[in-house]
């Protein structure tokens, strides 16, 4: 900040009589002293359905894991009572 003359470094420094101005450099906003990076209502439109996306998608994923595991268990527990009733008819 102190090379850039009291600017943020995403700004541009304009020395001018009696002081100096400062603006945002492109694709920043701000006051010139502070400068974030600018995001249009498309961006964060575009980043709130992706985040819903992966969102979905996790719990999707997180379905078809418990149901997998659901599955396996229920044959795993009919093989063990076949089993136990093979062993009842020896």
């Amino acid at each position: 900040m102190t090379d850039n003359g009291g600017c943020d470094e995403n700004a541009n420094c304009k020395n001018i009589r009696g002081g100096f101005e400062c603006s945002c450099k492109e694709g920043y906003s701000g006051d010139g002293f502070t400068c974030d990076l600018f995001i249009s209502e498309k961006q964060e439109n575009n980043q709130a359905v992706g985040i819903g996306v992966g969102v979905t998608f996790g719990l999707l994923g997180l379905v078809v894991l418990a149901l997998l595991i659901l599955f396996y268990l229920k044959r795993k527990v009919n093989f063990l009572f076949f089993l136990m009733s093979q062993n009842e008819y020896k």
